[in-house]
């Protein structure tokens, strides 16, 4: 039986984080206070800036989630199961930052409740809206499903009658949003550069969140296996850089044949800014990570570290091209965020790592990793890795 003992380590580390969260706090009001005109450089002909960009980002990269849950629960793939934990709660402090950055940034987010009783159901963001709100629900279901395992045993028996259920709902629901991201792009397809104007991009977007969610999973293994001291399986990891090559192989196939039915291919060898990022992001999310796979390199820990880096990097990369590179031209006028808007990013995902670590030190998150030989989870063998983290 796990521990019921509460861990949080105070570190210099977390400390500077907490005071830049606390910080932030007070930014939030003096914001509040002072409008965004003050406290911003967006404008009326820049309305989307760090914010926007941070936000499509940080739900892109949530996708680890859904897309390591459709593997192990619908493909039944279940040597990936206990990385599908970690994706699930990187995935929901993913989408509670995406929150609590929107209470920064819009006005009157008092008024949330409100699609609720006048749905826009013609709009591409009220299905957004709407899926985002279901999917974090069935996150916290999932979490709950985990916590109580450690705190109420006897509740978590009688959860298991519907968890099959939530999984497979939680495992739909992202499909929507994930999609409907792009889908907001085809309202103003003037005002986009034609490199990615596309009515693929609502497809785009959902097949490149789904094949970088095994990347997002690899970090964080690599990540929490070294800093807590448990065995790494190469061998596991490897198994998904090849899932995830495989997507992306399609995914370039599809991007391509859409360049050439829109006759926009000649346009990428231009070596302007603009095709020059388009040709960037297409190598660091596609080509090098699939050339990696091929590669004797690609069978050791230094290579599928590469191959993951390569993904996210990439996956950042065409959120920023559609978000700014994409509209710069059109939009008029150059922007850069003001120190406010960097640092109250930075404070809001410095909270979000504190949660991070007090919950992976505090319930069985890593539960069932190779190595755990006596059968029990990974969090009643942690403590002693926990104590030495410097985070």
């Amino acid at each position: 039986m796990a521990s019921k003992r509460w861990n949080f380590r105070i570190t210099k580390t977390r400390i500077v984080m907490l005071v830049i969260f606390l910080l932030t706090l007070l930014f939030m009001v003096w914001r509040y206070c002072v409008g965004l005109g003050a406290s911003t450089n967006l404008n009326d002909a820049y309305p989307w800036g760090l914010w926007i960009g941070a936000d499509m980002n940080v739900i892109a990269l949530a996708g680890a989630g859904f897309s390591m849950a459709i593997i192990t629960h619908v493909f039944h793939i279940h040597k990936y199961e206990p990385m599908a934990r970690r994706c699930l709660l990187i995935s929901f402090i993913g989408y509670v930052l995406v929150l609590l950055i929107l209470i920064v940034e819009i006005g009157r987010w008092d008024n949330f409740w409100r699609p609720f009783v006048s749905p826009g159901i013609h709009s591409p963001m009220f299905e957004v809206y709407m899926c985002i709100v279901a999917y974090m629900i069935l996150q916290a279901i999932e979490l709950v499903d985990v916590g109580t395992e450690k705190v109420a045993p006897n509740f978590n028996k009688k959860m298991q009658k519907i968890m099959p259920v939530i999984f497979v709902i939680a495992c739909v629901v992202p499909l929507g949003h994930q999609a409907s991201l792009g889908s907001l792009y085809l309202a103003m397809p003037a005002k986009l550069d034609g490199i990615w104007a596309s009515t693929a991009m609502p497809w785009l977007f959902l097949l490149s969140s789904f094949f970088v969610g095994p990347a997002v999973a690899i970090l964080e293994y690599l990540w929490s296996s070294k800093r807590y001291h448990m065995k790494t399986d190469i061998d596991m990891l490897r198994g998904l850089t090849r899932i995830s090559a495989c997507l992306m192989a399609v995914y370039l196939v599809i991007k391509i044949a859409d360049l050439v039915v829109r006759g926009q291919l000649g346009r990428i060898f231009e070596f302007s800014a603009v095709s020059n990022l388009f040709l960037l992001e297409i190598c660091l999310l596609t080509i090098v990570p699939i050339i990696i796979t091929l590669l004797p390199f690609g069978k050791t820990k230094g290579g599928v570290m590469v191959f993951s880096i390569s993904a996210v990097c990439g996956l950042i990369l065409t959120r920023v091209n559609v978000v700014f590179t994409g509209m710069h031209a059109h939009l008029g006028g150059g922007y850069f965020p003001t120190w406010f808007e960097i640092f109250s990013t930075v404070g809001l995902f410095c909270i979000c790592i504190l949660a991070y670590l007090y919950i992976t030190e505090n319930f069985p998150i890593f539960y069932g990793l190779p190595g755990d030989a006596d059968g029990e989870t990974e969090l009643e063998s942690a403590p002693s890795g926990f104590n030495q983290a410097i985070m």
